[in-house]
Parts: C-alpha cells; structure tokens; sequence
C-alpha cells in the first residue's frame, strides 16, 4: 500500500512539473498560478499547497527535478577530472536552457531575486555545492598556484555566471552574448588560480590569449 501510494505521489509530482513548463511557456511565470497548474495537471489545488507549498516551491521543485537530471547524465558520463567538471557542468546547464529558453528565461528572471548570497535559494547552494566539491578537488591535486577558499571561490563563480544569467533572462543581452561573456568570465577566474598548464588552458579557452 505505502509503494502505490508511493507511486501516486511520484506520478503526480512528474505531472504538475510537466504543467509548469507548459504553463510557463505559454505565458510566463506571471502564467504560472495553482489554480491553472491543478487543472492543466488534473489535480486538486490543495493537492499542490499539500505536494510544494506555494507556486515558489514548484518553480523550485522543478528547477531541482532538472538538475536531478542533469546530475544522473552527467555522472554517467567518464569522469572529466578536476575543473573540466566545472565546466562540463555549466555547459550542460546552458545546453538545457538554450533547448527551451521561453521556458528557463522567465524562471531564472524570477528565481534570481530569490534569497541568499547568489540570490538563488536553494537551488543555487546545489550548483554552488557541486562546483565547489570539483574545485576541492583541483586544489587537493595541486592544480592551484595559492591556497584559497575553494567555497568562496565556488560562490563567486557561481555568482558572476548568475548575473549574465539574468541580463539574458530579463531581455537585456543576447544569448551568444550571454554564453560567450560567461565563458571569458569564467575561464579568467581560473586562469588567476591555476598553475600550468591549466592557466594556459583556461587563457585560451577565454579568446583573450590565441
């Protein structure tokens, strides 16, 4: 009994996420009310303030079921190493949202005003908390020319991707403009950390050293 209602659960949660991107799609988060997930997804309001709470617990459910994908392909993929991770991640996060950017641009327009140091709640601490485990790593390897706060520098990477994220999200720069400003970003923050060959590495992947 406790599985199928198990299965229920599992059902309708994947159901009321299915909705949420429909409905945002169609029309924005602004779209996105209980009253119109329950009847797209063909359940009772007080099934979804049971299930998430509030409209802010789907988007983040759902953001969360997305990088719950994301994690599983990822980590069947072979292992990239210490800082490739990295990027393989913020690659694969990009991928996702240039595949259905009226869907992830009225998201992340509204989760970045969310709490936290990154302004992205909980959902941004399990991003934070995957590129900090890797750049633990890289520092354990020795890939770095001084110690640092591998959290610190975790949430500033994270931080600085973020607020790209959002000027595309709201309109106001281009995707190509968004990936390839994220990637100089990105790529000078670990050319300032990196010892050699990695520094070099990171230097020419930012198109600032040929």
């Amino acid at each position: 009994m406790s599985d199928g209602w198990e299965r229920r659960q599992e059902r309708t949660r994947r159901d009321v996420l299915d909705a949420t991107g429909e409905l945002i799609a169609d029309g924005g988060v602004h779209g996105l009310t209980m009253r119109k997930l329950a009847e797209r997804a063909g359940v009772a309001v007080a099934t979804l303030y049971n299930q998430f709470g509030d409209r802010d617990g789907v988007l983040v459910e759902f953001v969360s079921a997305g990088l719950d994908q994301l994690e599983v392909e990822l980590d069947a993929q072979p292992d990239a190493g210490p800082i490739d991770t990295t990027r393989a991640l913020f690659d694969a996060l990009d991928e996702r949202f240039a595949e259905e950017p009226e869907v992830w641009g009225p998201i992340f327009a509204s989760l970045r005003s969310g709490v936290g140091a990154h302004g992205m709640g909980e959902v941004g601490d399990r991003v934070v908390a995957y590129v900090e485990a890797d750049l633990a790593k890289a520092k354990a390897d020795g890939m770095f020319v001084v110690d640092c706060d591998v959290a610190e520098l975790a949430r500033h990477i994270f931080t600085t991707r973020t607020n790209r994220l959002e000027r595309w999200a709201q309109g106001v720069i281009e995707w190509d403009l968004y990936r390839s400003s994220s990637t100089l970003g990105l790529e000078l923050i670990l050319a300032s950390m990196l010892s050699e060959p990695g520094r070099s590495e990171a230097l020419r992947r930012s198109g600032v050293v040929l």
